[in-house]
Parts: C-alpha cells; structure tokens; sequence
C-alpha cells in the first residue's frame, strides 16, 4: 500500500509539473539607445504563439511547459533569436525594410470579413481606473449588448458605478472610452478621433506591411504614411488564415497624449473578446478628464500636463451568441439604464467570473471621506448639468443662459431662470424667469409647467405664460436642440424688437429617438418697440392679436441617443439634421387679427476630413403668404451695427449670421439662405494657443410680398442675391478670435469700407 501510495503521489506530481507555467516578463529597447522602446515588436514561442511588446517595449508572457521564445520581430529592426538577460533586450535597427508592402485592398477585404452578416447578442464587464492622485476613479459597468443590423449597437446597463460616487449622471452612461467598431471610418478614444486604418480612407492614410507568415497567421504591420500624423495610429494585426478573420490589434500613440491598446478578436463571430487600455500624458495640448469641468477627480491631463496620470480600461465581451432570429432592444436607443438611482453594493462586482472587475486598491471608508471632503459628488452633478446650460441647486436647476444678456434695446438684460429637476420629480417639471432690462427699464417674465406622458416616447405635455420682447424677423423652429452659451454674440447688436404676452399649450413627442416634433397652440398679444404700423384691408395695426399653431419636426437620423431613469438624452451627434416646421395664423379664432401661413425648413451637413479639418453645408428655406405683418415675417440674421466706420460697427461675429448685412436692411416672406464653412486643423503653436482658421461664403436670396403694407419702415429685398466671403481666425486667446468679411456682388455698396466687417469671434468650451 505504501507503495501504491508513493507512485501515486509520484504520478500526480509529474502531471502538475507537465501542465506547470514559467512567467517571463521582458522589455525591448533600440540598441544604441536605451530610452527607445520599441512598441508592437513580435514575440514568437517555439509553440507558435504570439506576443506584442507594449508601448514602453514591455511584454509579460506565462510559458507553458517545454515553451520557450524562440524569436523577436519587428519591422526596422533584425530579428532577435539569441536570448540572456530578458529585462532589456536590445533589437539594432535594419538600414533596409525587411517586411512586404501590402496593398491596402487587401486589407479593405479583410475587414469586410471580420464580422459574420447576422446579429449578435453578449454581455460584457468593464472597469476603467483613472489614477492622477492619493485616490483614482473607478468605473464599473455590467452590460447586455445587441448588435443588429437594425439598430446598430445597443447597450442595456444592469449596472454602474463610480466608486465613492452614490448617484448615476449622465455622462458615466453615455461616455465611451473607445469605439467598439475598429471597422468604421473613425475611431474616438476620449472624444478624440482618429483615422481607422480599416476604412475606406486607409489608402490615404496607412501603409502597411507583412513581417510574418506562416501556414496558419499572417502578422502584418501599420503605420501612417506621413510621419507625425497625430489623427493616426502605428499597430500590428494578427490575421488568422484559416477563419479569415483577424485574431488580435494592438496600436499606439505619442502625440498630444500617448496610448496602448490591443483588442483579441473570437475568431468564430469575428467580435471583440477582451480589450486593454492605456492612456498616458503626451506631450500636452488635449485635455482628458472624464467629468471636466477642472476637477481633477478623473482627469488624465491638461493642456499642460503636469505630474504622473494614466487611464487604465480593462473590458471582456462573452456568452457570444449570434443569430438572424435575435432582435434588437425595442427602442431605438443606444443606450439604456432603467434605473438611474440603483444602489450598487461592492459585493455585487465580486460575484463574476472575471476576477478583475471586483478587485479593490483603495479604502472604501477614506475614499468616501475624501469624496464628501472635496464635495466631489455635487461638482459632478454641476458639471454635468452645466453641459446643458444648468447649475442645479438643490431642486432647482439655474438656467445659465438667462443670467446675462445685452442688445441695444434693454441696454443688459439681467435676469433669472429655474427649472425643476429631477429630484423634484421624474414626471412633472415647473419653470419660471424674470428679467430686466437697464436701458428699457421694464421687467420680462414668464411661467412654465410640464408632464411627462411617456418616458419611452419623451412626451411632454406643457402649459406656458410669457411675457417679453423678440427681434423682429425672428423665425424659431420649435424642436430645435437647446443651444448653451455663456455669451450669444449677435445678441449685442440687435435694435429692433416687439413686444408680447403670449400663453398656450404644447406637446412634444418623438416618434423615434431621431425624429421629433412638437405642436403648439397659442394666442399672443403684439405692440411695437418703434413707430411701425401695419396697413391690412383698409385698417392700419400697431398693436394686434395672433392665434396660431405650429408643427414643427427634425429629423437626425445619425445621432444615437440614451434613456436613464425616464429621461432621454443626446449620446453623439452626427450630421445631417433636418428641421421643417408650418405655422398658421388664423383670423377670427380666439380674437386673432390676421390669417397667414409660414412654412420653414432647413438641413445641416457636415463633412469630416481625416486631418483634422472639417467642412460644414447649412441650407435652408422660409415662406410666407397671407397677412404677415413685419415682426413675423423671416430676415436672413443680419450682424453688422448700423454705424459708418469699420472699427465703429466692431463688435462680435455670430455663429451662423451675415457679417456685413446690416441690422434691418432686409426682410422677406420668401428666403433662401446657404452657409459654406471649411474649418482647417487647429495650428499647434503651444499648448494653450491652438488657434483655428475657418474659409466662410454665405448666400441669400429672398423677395418680399406687398411692401407696401408696412408703414413708417423701409427697406430692401434680396432678389438679387446677397453674398459675402470672409474668414475666421478663432481661439487666438481664451476663446477669443479675429473674424473678416466681405460684401460683394449685387448689393455691393459704393463706398468701400461699408462693404467690411471686422470683428472679434469668442468660442469657449467648458
């Protein structure tokens, strides 16, 4: 029995010894040079796996027994087959390319294969650390995905959290860290984009070559082809032969912030299986921060990097099951969190599989106190309602935009607005502003309540009561997005204005996250700022009554959007965006004076170029007929002050406005309208000085129905054309710019200087 006993332990001894690993941990540095690490060199076993070195040279292998690396490869260098002292192994640089240029239709090939034509179903597990300081931002999430041809890429949150942090914002649902796609044109790493060398654009952009090939893999190399393209990406692909399909990527960075990432690939589905990622300080000029806002709480850098900081993203995708039979989520969201105020408790994180989702490094007890110490937590909360143009204080969010106003009528507009938020109530929201202009000395104000009728469908049904001015020729498209800006420029120089007190109803809805709309009934009151009158049927109004109805849609059919809690929100923005809205005016109804009828729409376009420039198309169109008097009839957002001298109208340039047109030069009931913009990359001076130089040319032609209707007011029409052509010189310092225009053509003026517009741009980004 003994000795049964000691050839059994002999036995079990010599089957743990067969199945035992080594780890080898190396770095791979140039040999004339030690503080040159080559990144993305191939580590080769004598059992035919395949290592990278990291972006600090680095790799960390766990041999198998009897493994051992049999050779080092990396293109530019010789091969390294001769091994001692593997904490610094030294590769000499090759004079001739040692690698075999591949057309970039073979790769556009490749990736076409990559993911099978049917939809997927998975789960994944993520954590990202943010470590800057004594204590680092840890985000967990716990995600069901579906990715169908339907909706693309849905994300379904069973759980989140930031370690320290009780309540869910936002932006920790929205924010992606990379794109999940490395086969669509751009990759965002951190809002950042970057040219995906698996696009249609890789010809222009990457070369890439073969460095390795056996039977079963191909290793092939990438780089740009300019070097010092900072919007691209140096990497290694592993292609597997016998699926087709490639098996794993790494990339790197060192530019304006230096970054490591590697993706392995099922090689049955084609999709991602576990991604690693590292961001480090650059060289500087881009921020990273997760929440923004100069915390530093989870910021990575500033412009000017200073001290040590790093992103650390570890994310595994698994249960892969694929399928034409799966369906997408039933909304058409992105992105979905049911319940933003659950309650994560740490044990949660500790019950998977994958053990690295739970680990811990930091004290949950001083984390916290340092969180209520910094009162981190509630800077979040103003940050992120910030983003929208909000501070909230306790059950109230302040609306930033109505703080501060100026324009040649109320002189500056001080004033207040408050809205209900969410910790008031889910479901019903109640708002009200009040202002008051020094130069008018009169008092705005308003009132606003609202219900929420369906969480899914964002239906909104609103009771409102204003009283206030508005510029004359002003055409609002109700489902415009909510536009946040600590300054609106061509607010300064704005004259004309008429008064109102209007109250009604409206109801938004959205028939689709990307196709919203909203109706409005209301019945106004109008009197006028000036001595303009309107002469309808024989009888001449200065100040008269409109009851009217608008509906209005716009449709973006590119942007993903997010639901948490009961909210919807914007996830990313892509163009186009279409808008179209009617409005009628009836005569009669509700004591209303005047029938007519506006019909408006307008689309914008953007084109993204891959260095960093961008051009930009916004196209629209106004009509109408009936009784229209002058304030509800359409101008073409003139911004040049109506004074003699260049420097005497110098003032702030509009986002979207006519330089050189003159304040109250034109009006239309018909109008079209064309704005060209080509922004070039920011020049990189310094860190803090990136400034931007943007191409503009602006057209507009329009006519005007019965002139002769409007008392005591002259002026022009645009059936000749209006065009002017200018330029933008932006963010020369903080936020400020220079901005140039010029007025030609048909309504080019005979003295000189009237056609110039010289003026200062201000663009600021929280």
């Amino acid at each position: 029995m003994k000795i049964q006993h000691i050839l059994s332990l002999l036995f079990f001894a010599l089957v743990l010894n067969s199945h035992a690993q080594s780890s080898v941990n190396g770095k791979i540095v140039e040999n004339s040079n030690e503080k040159i690490f080559i990144s993305n060199a191939v580590v080769i076993t004598n059992q035919q796996r395949y290592f990278f070195s990291d972006y600090h040279g680095k790799f960390s292998i766990e041999l198998n027994q009897g493994e051992f690396i049999h050779k080092i490869i990396s293109k530019g260098y010789q091969d390294l087959d001769a091994f001692e002292d593997y904490s610094n192994l030294k590769m000499i640089p090759e004079k001739s390319i040692n690698a075999r240029e591949i057309e970039t239709s073979r790769i556009d090939s490749i990736s076409k294969n990559q993911f099978s034509s049917t939809n997927f179903k998975f789960k994944s597990l993520s954590k990202t650390i943010i470590s800057n300081s004594k204590y680092d931002l840890v985000l967990r999430k716990d995600i069901d995905l579906r990715l169908t041809t339907q909706e693309g890429l849905q994300q379904k949150f069973n759980a989140i959290s930031v370690d320290g942090l009780d309540e869910v914002v936002p932006k920790m649902v929205n924010r992606d860290i990379f794109s999940f796609d490395w086969f669509q044109t751009y990759i965002e790493i951190f809002d950042e984009r970057f040219v995906s060398p698996f696009n249609e654009l890789n010809s222009v952009n990457y070369k890439f070559y073969s460095i390795y090939e056996t039977s079963e893999i191909e290793i092939i190399s990438f780089e740009p082809v300019l070097e010092g393209f900072q919007r691209s990406f140096q990497g290694i692909l592993l292609f597997n032969k016998s699926t087709s399909k490639i098996k794993k990527i790494q990339v790197i960075l060192d530019a304006d912030f230096k970054l490591n990432m590697a993706t392995v690939f099922d090689l049955e589905t084609g999709l991602p299986k576990n991604v690693d990622l590292n961001i480090y300080s650059g060289t500087g000029g881009t921020k990273l921060s997760f929440f923004g806002g100069g915390m530093s709480f989870g910021r990575i850098q500033k412009k000017n990097p200073s001290g040590e900081a790093q992103l650390e993203h570890r994310q595994v995708y698994y249960d892969i099951a694929s399928g034409d039979t799966i369906s997408p989520f039933p909304k058409s969201l992105s992105k979905i969190l049911d319940d933003k105020n659950q309650t994560i408790p740490r044990e949660y994180w500790e019950n998977f599989d994958f053990s690295f989702v739970g680990e811990q490094r930091q004290d949950p007890a001083d984390l916290k106190a340092y969180i209520e110490k910094e009162n981190i937590e509630n800077r979040v909360k103003r940050i992120s309602a910030f983003d929208a143009g909000y501070l909230p204080v306790s059950i109230f969010d302040i609306d930033l935009t109505r703080i501060f106003k100026a324009n040649n009528y109320e002189g500056i507009r001080l004033g207040i607005g408050v809205l209900t938020n969410q910790s008031f109530s889910e479901r019903f929201r109640l708002g009200g502003f009040t202002a008051y202009g020094t130069q008018d000395g009169n008092f705005k104000y308003g009132f606003n309540g609202g219900v929420l009728l369906s969480p899914d469908r964002a239906t909104w049904l609103n009771a409102f009561y204003d009283n206030d001015i508005e510029e004359v020729g002003m055409n609002n498209y109700l489902t415009d997005q909510r536009v946040y800006s600590l300054f609106e420029p061509r607010l300064v120089n704005i004259t004309f204005f008429y008064k109102y007190e209007k109250y009604g109803l409206s109801l938004q809805h959205n028939f689709t996250p990307q196709l919203m709309s909203e109706f409005k009934v209301d019945k106004s009151s109008i009197s006028q700022t000036k001595d303009y009158a309107f002469l309808n049927h024989g009888i001449l109004y200065d100040n008269y009554d409109l009851t009217s109805a608008t509906f209005g849609v716009r449709w973006t059919p590119n942007y993903s959007y997010s639901k948490v809690g009961k909210r919807i929100y914007v996830n990313n923005e892509f163009t186009p965006e279409v808008s179209a809205q009617i409005s009628q005016s009836f005569n009669g109804v509700m004591d209303g004076d005047f029938n007519f009828t506006k019909l408006s729409a307008k689309i914008d376009y953007d084109f993204i170029h891959s260095w960093g420039s961008f051009s930009s198309i916004e196209l629209g169109g106004d009509i109408g007929f009936g009784d229209i008097p002058l304030t509800h009839t359409f101008h073409a957002f003139p911004n040049s002050p109506n004074k003699d001298g260049i420097f005497d109208r110098f003032s702030v340039a509009g986002v979207k406005s006519f330089e050189t047109m003159y304040f109250n030069e034109f009006f239309s009931t018909k109008l079209a309208t064309l704005h060209l913009k080509h922004r070039l990359a920011p020049f990189k001076l310094s860190n803090t000085i990136q400034p931007e130089l943007v191409l503009i040319s602006r057209h507009a032609i329009g006519d005007f129905d019965n002139p002769e209707q409007h008392q005591n007011i002259s002026f022009n029409t645009l059936s000749q054309g209006y065009n002017e052509a200018g330029f933008e010189l932006n963010k020369l310092f903080f936020g400020f710019g220079l901005s140039f225009a010029y007025r030609y053509g048909a309504y080019h003026l005979p003295n000189l200087e009237d056609n110039v517009s010289f003026k200062f741009t201000f663009y600021l980004k929280l």
